[in-house]
């Protein structure tokens, strides 16, 4: 199977010579269609995703790694850690960056990480016992286990005294959840590209011997269907149903398995503020609330309310009213001066939310980038002193809260 590394918004170049053959091009062209709306850019022989990473991967022909593009200056490796980070502290794949060390990041491409986290966490849970649970059996035996079914005795046995139609509990381990982990399990052993991966994966099945697999339209298991026994299989159940949703068998394509796993990197980025900030507001006696407070710019003739506002993150008061308004853009700034980087529609957008929510402190947070550390600051002309500050998120390592004279206003605007 070829392996192709790719940076998000960069170019992969189709032709005999080029990153991509021509079959392979039109092997990812048909997958499309199973890919999230509008992340693929066609050009002339030339294709490039948008604003996600992760992996695609078509049967065994292709598979197509998609990296951040925040650092350019950053090697692949360099890359897989920074979004692995942010998915942990976003909480998509918990626990994945204390585990990075182990995993053998550099050595290793981004699926094969996931794959190996996976297995890591499941096995911790194994060595506790494989989960099992208790199903309702209907059997003919020749002796009273459970109760006796009395319709069902006199419909089947009503001539064969001997035998007993009985209803009882069985505990079973063939449960929709072990089902799950061992679809994710089959999964996985078609898409890990290391052979001793594999060889782990399936010395990982044995233990679901006896164990069926989730079909086509069954309910896939979420960590809140768990009871409370069950609870400490919470992260590697979602983990396994990442790995399943991510499968696509296209009838058109000729029955071609297609596979991806693709985090819409603007989606990420906002949470990974969110979790960042959370404690800060916590402090400050704010609450902060993502997607939201919901808003209509205006209304009809009718009342009707049009063009629903709804801000990325809103620090709230204690009368729910806003007072710092923040929008993160998954985006590199074209100069080292922000201000002059910042485009016509940020701008209306961010004044558009403090006149709407009479809010007189709005932020815009861009990933830290080469030659954008820090923060900037403007005053916006709308009638009233609005001020918007610019920052630069750190993406690892460092500890990101705001800057202190936001935070002595927001406290002032708290209380």
């Amino acid at each position: 199977m070829k392996l192709v590394s790719a940076f998000e918004h960069g170019w992969l170049t189709i032709g005999k010579e080029g990153d991509l053959t021509a079959p392979e091009a039109d092997a990812l062209a048909s997958a499309e269609s199973s890919l999230p709306r509008n992340c693929l850019e066609w050009g002339r022989n030339r294709v490039k995703f948008r604003q996600f990473c992760g992996v695609v991967q078509i049967q065994q022909i292709l598979q197509i790694e998609i990296l951040p593009k925040v650092f350019p200056y950053q090697t692949p490796d360099q890359q897989r850690t920074t979004l692995i980070e942010m998915l942990d502290t976003a909480g998509d794949i918990e626990g994945l960056s204390a585990q990075q060390a182990g995993l053998g990041v550099s050595n290793h491409r981004l699926l094969d990480v996931f794959i190996r986290h996976f297995l890591k966490l499941l096995e911790a849970q194994l060595q506790q016992g494989l989960l099992r649970d208790y199903r309702d059996v209907e059997d003919t035996l020749d002796q009273v286990r459970g109760r006796i079914d009395l319709i069902r005795q006199q419909r089947e046995n009503l001539f064969k005294p001997q035998r007993l139609a009985c209803r009882f509990n069985e505990l079973v381990a063939d449960i929709p959840v072990n089902r799950l982990l061992h679809s994710a399990l089959i999964c996985m052993s078609n898409l890990a590209s290391s052979s001793m991966l594999r060889q782990h994966i399936q010395s990982m099945r044995i233990r679901f011997g006896g164990i069926g697999v989730i079909h086509k339209g069954e309910h896939l298991p979420r960590a809140d269907d768990l009871n409370r026994m069950q609870r400490r299989y919470a992260s590697v159940v979602e983990l396994a149903r990442l790995f399943i949703d991510g499968q696509y068998l296209d009838a058109r394509a000729g029955q071609q398995q297609v596979y991806s796993l693709l985090l819409d990197m603007s989606q990420l980025f906002e949470r990974f503020v969110a979790v960042k900030l959370r404690p800060t507001a916590r402090k400050m006696g704010l609450r902060l609330m993502e997607q939201g407070p919901r808003k209509y710019l205006g209304d009809d003739d009718s009342g009707k309310g049009r063009l629903l506002m709804r801000p990325d993150i809103s620090l709230l008061n204690a009368l729910n009213q806003p007072v710092v308004i923040l929008d993160t853009k998954w985006k590199l700034l074209d100069s080292g001066n922000p201000l002059a980087s910042l485009s016509s529609a940020d701008l209306y957008q961010l004044s558009t939310y403090a006149s709407a929510y009479c809010c007189d402190q709005v932020m815009l947070l861009y990933p830290e980038q080469a030659g954008f550390r820090g923060e900037y600051r403007m005053a916006l002309n709308l009638g009233r002193p609005v001020t918007l500050m610019v920052l630069a998120v750190p993406l690892y390592g460092e500890v990101f809260s705001l800057p202190a004279q936001a935070v002595k206003h927001a406290e002032s605007e708290a209380t």
